[in-house]
């Protein structure tokens, strides 16, 4: 089969659904079928090479409506010229011009837009708004990350999910054992949280959580690119007198980060909002227990390998901060957290997820 994918997620520094992206293609791509991977602009991300794969990129400028021309017009043009069989969107969005005999599958990973819209950019909003329900009515399947999310779309697409929504679960890549810490002023132990630096991450409630018992805590380190709309963090750091003992590292590569996962004592996620939460699972291949939100896809990841908490309540979070971080507790959770991501493989989600694109 002629199998397009929307590859945009490729074409910017790599956070959740880039990373689902890229890992599920260096999977796919090892088949026998014909994969063209299709971007509005060049990809910065490293592509697997080979006979059966073209990419094709655009020059789209002016942001968000360069993107939706490219993605809406010319990507419609491209599987025309291509002879594209199936076209598959990992981000949400489907080109809705695309003919009737292509059969098309969109990847949804949360609808954050219509739990939280408060937590997102307005553009980014109205994109969701105005493409998503289309996609989900024009896609001959739509695959969900987790029964969570699943639910969700049933909740607000129920016509959709009662007849073509599939749960594929997200992996990870094997954990690589490296002894030494990312270079810098870095010493083990220490909490870490990983993600975009976003309100939905809800690091606000989790930063003054941890103030109230630093003392009884390890340093905390916070990985993630610059998002939109959050406090700013090194001003609440010193508001909150933690300038000592939280370190802000950005945006750090692929191989950093697995060896922060590797010396974590435990990760901290107690989003808003998670559709499925691949940090979560990635530090528990590395045995850390995470601390998470009880309202959230982060109960099915996470199973019994960490903490539920209160997301709105910073009482909460303290609480499980304290909680997880006992020797006793967090032995015990380390055992089950690294048994948890045993359930979870990106070669299982590829194989299903290749079944779901050639029908």
């Amino acid at each position: 089969m002629r199998i397009a994918v929307d590859a945009r997620p490729l074409a910017a520094p790599l956070t959740g659904i880039g990373r689902y992206t890229n890992s599920l293609l260096k999977h796919l791509t090892r088949t026998d079928h014909e994969w063209f991977l299709y971007s509005d602009r060049p990809l910065t991300t490293a592509v697997p090479s080979g006979n059966n794969i073209t990419v094709r990129s655009g020059s789209a400028q002016g942001g968000s409506p360069g993107s939706l021309r490219w993605a809406q017009w010319e990507y419609v043009k491209w599987s025309k010229q291509d002879a594209i069989d199936t076209f598959w969107s990992p981000r949400h969005h489907l080109p809705l011009l695309l003919p009737d005999h292509i059969r098309k599958v969109v990847t949804i990973h949360d609808l954050v837009w219509k739990r939280y819209p408060e937590t997102m950019q307005r553009k980014n909003y109205w994109l969701e708004k105005l493409l998503m329900g289309p996609s989900i009515k024009k896609a001959d399947q739509v695959i969900c990350v987790s029964s969570f999310t699943r639910q969700e779309v049933g909740r607000y697409f129920p016509t959709a999910a009662a007849s073509k929504c599939y749960v594929i679960h997200e992996g990870a890549a094997q954990p690589e054992k490296i002894a030494e810490l990312p270079p810098g002023k870095i010493s083990s132990p220490y909490l870490l949280f990983v993600g975009t630096l976003e309100p939905r991450k809800n690091l606000s409630r989790l930063l003054q959580a941890y103030a109230r018992k630093a003392n009884q805590l390890p340093d905390l380190i916070i990985v993630g690119g610059q998002g939109w709309g959050e406090l700013q963090l090194t001003e609440l750091v010193d508001k909150l007198q933690l300038a000592d003992r939280v370190k802000l590292l950005g945006f750090v590569s692929e191989a950093d980060l697995h060896r922060l996962y590797q010396k974590a004592h435990c990760l901290l996620m107690p989003s808003l909002y998670e559709g499925f939460g691949l940090p979560a699972l990635e530090a528990m291949q590395y045995e850390v227990p995470v601390l998470y939100s009880k309202e959230t896809s982060l109960v099915e990841v996470v199973g019994e390998g960490g903490i539920g908490v209160d997301a709105d309540s910073i009482e909460s979070i303290a609480n499980g901060l304290v909680d997880i971080e006992k020797h006793s507790n967090r032995t015990r959770l380390s055992a089950k957290a690294g048994m948890q991501a045993l359930r979870f493989s990106w070669n299982i989600a590829a194989e299903q997820t290749l079944k779901v694109l050639t029908g």
